[in-house]
């Protein structure tokens, strides 16, 4: 009895221990943003080619073609060129394990993947972006017309958000300017993990392309940090806050054509590609997610060289593929009745010709494909029974950026701790 007591307490002893040191040690999480769609590819307007072509443009500092670059309409010129002052109100407000899912929407036939982010307590909707490194939200600080349609962040509603006293913002990306403003911090949560005092950009100023596109209400960036426009001092982005805490320092993008997708951060789920991942190193000294793309091949054709390939980044936030000129001639010319249209200054092609796929290599050792329906990204504007190419050239700059068009082939993997990125083909 005596040694069966002593048993007893042992056993006691050590339970009791785990339950009480278990939560203080880091434990490694992971969460997963889920995706379904918001429309079908096939109604997307005729005129969204063009736009998202004009948005990654100036989002990389790529000149505009003449036909593309008009004026600001005057109340935009005003909005863009100046900054609202800050609400004396808002000066003076102060501020285990998880594994959760959240649902997002693809917006415009899965040309932008959209998200659920919870700022201070108050849900907006957002773009995940690996091409930025700014997190920035619709707030009270914009006019009433630009606010139109969006959900807001009202940080005077938030017990937790502090101002960055003397912080401002300035990002160009997007359609005609920039967004900019003020910032502060916050409290985020995303399918249930939390980052605090996680920084909070407040446009006072937005343009065209952003006010019109009210299933978004700010912008999530997954770049490098490097390349955070707060100034004085640059700001982290959600995922270098968040990713000591993960099982492991990744997040990926599982981001479908016409189906539910997701991203997930703190693990690799293996069942959602096929084969092994095929992992390449990253030069982040641009801030970017960039790699090498140096061969290529069309439909069954033998694999050409890129001589003078640029190198490559992989973007979420670009609707479009954007590649060296030699590439995208070299795709077009198999296309029956493909060319360069003067007015849209971009390749268009008969609507019900047959697209090859398009084979494209992903760092040095594998070759993605990406199917050629998938080429077909909308219809062209002003040219009855003409489609717009997903596939268009960066016009001669020194950058390949790989949007859209290409994640929705492929399984990525963004690797924070290695700096490598990977690839592998989606499940079936």
């Amino acid at each position: 009895m005596h040694f069966s007591m002593k048993l007893l307490l042992l056993i006691i002893t050590l339970w009791s221990s785990i339950a009480w040191t278990a939560p203080l040690t880091p434990q490694g999480r992971s969460f997963k943003v889920l995706q379904k769609r918001h429309d079908s590819a096939a109604s997307r307007t005729a005129g969204s080619g063009v736009a998202a072509m004009e948005k990654a443009y100036r989002k990389f500092g790529i000149p505009l073609p003449k036909t593309l670059n008009a004026p600001l309409p005057k109340e935009l010129e005003s909005s863009a060129g100046s900054t609202v002052e800050t609400p004396k109100s808002l000066a003076a407000t102060g501020g285990g394990s998880s594994s959760s899912n959240v649902i997002a929407t693809a917006e415009e036939g899965d040309s932008e993947f959209l998200s659920p982010v919870t700022i201070g307590g108050q849900t907006v909707t957002m773009d995940f972006d690996t091409g930025s490194s700014d997190l920035w939200v619709f707030n009270p600080q914009l006019p009433d017309f630009a606010n139109s349609g969006h959900s807001l962040f009202d940080p005077t509603k938030s017990a937790t958000f502090k101002p960055l006293d003397g912080a401002t913002f300035k990002i160009s990306y997007g359609d005609r300017s920039e967004a900019l403003g003020t910032v502060g911090t916050d409290t985020v949560n995303i399918g249930g993990a939390e980052v605090a005092e996680q920084a909070i950009e407040l446009a006072t100023a937005v343009t065209k392309g952003f006010i019109q596109d009210a299933n978004s209400d700010g912008l999530l960036g997954l770049g490098f940090s490097s390349i955070n426009t707060v100034k004085p001092n640059k700001q982290r982005t959600f995922f270098d806050n968040i990713q000591s805490s993960l099982a492991e320092p990744v997040f990926t993008a599982n981001l479908r054509h016409e189906t539910v997708g997701s991203y997930e951060f703190g693990k690799i789920d293996t069942s959602k590609f096929q084969g092994s991942l095929s992992f390449t190193p990253v030069d982040s000294s641009r801030g970017f997610w960039e790699f090498e793309s140096k061969s290529f091949a069309i439909g069954d054709m033998q694999t050409q060289t890129n001589a003078a390939a640029s190198p490559a980044i992989a973007d979420t936030g670009t609707s479009l593929m954007l590649v060296d000129e030699a590439v995208a001639e070299a795709y077009w010319s198999q296309v029956d009745g493909a060319n360069r249209d003067k007015t849209l200054q971009a390749i268009v092609f008969p609507c019900d010709a047959k697209l090859p796929d398009f084979h494209v290599a992903l760092g040095s050792s594998y070759m993605a494909t990406i199917p050629g329906p998938l080429m077909n990204f909308s219809r062209a504007q002003g040219l009855p029974g003409s489609c717009f190419g997903g596939l268009q050239s960066n016009q001669g700059q020194p950058i390949q950026i790989y949007g859209d068009v290409m994640f929705k082939s492929q399984f990525v993997v963004f690797d924070g701790g290695k700096t490598t990125i990977g690839f592998a083909p989606h499940a079936i």
